[in-house]
């Protein structure tokens, strides 16, 4: 049961992180001088983005539907969702894989513990000895 738990929280969050913010929404969080900077810096990084010519000489005269354009052509790819998506599936997967193997160890180790000293107390993994001291079990 914790196995298909684990798989399906996974599963969501890959889901979750799969789903590309929309553009329209990374134009309202950003100001109109803020936009400009933002759109400079990214065609100096890459300047054959669609748009960043246009805007290197008429970037003065643009209004709220050409920002909205360049967000919506420029946006960030599906792919690099969808990588990043399957990146956190395969390291919850592995976190999931992790606890379960460290579970089954306890088990193991508790029953080893359970088997020898009549005096075991799985909660603080501690038997009363001979000596009439608490020990702990390093079985």
């Amino acid at each position: 049961m914790k196995k298909f738990a684990s798989a399906a929280i996974a599963a969501v969050m890959a889901g979750v992180m799969a789903m590309p913010a929309p553009a329209v929404a990374q134009s309202f969080n950003i100001q109109f001088g803020q936009q400009d900077r933002f759109i400079s810096e990214r065609c100096a990084q890459n300047p054959r983005l669609r748009g960043c010519s246009d805007w290197s000489r008429n970037h003065r005269n643009w209004g709220r539907s050409d920002y909205s354009n360049w967000y919506r052509w420029n946006r960030p790819s599906l792919g690099g969702s969808v990588a990043a998506g399957i990146f956190g599936f395969a390291l919850g997967a592995a976190a999931a894989s992790s606890a379960n193997r460290s579970s089954s160890s306890w088990e193991a180790h508790v029953a080893r513990c359970e088997a020898r000293y009549r005096s075991y107390n799985r909660n603080t993994d501690m038997f009363l000895g001979y000596d009439g001291q608490y020990h702990r079990c390093n079985l």
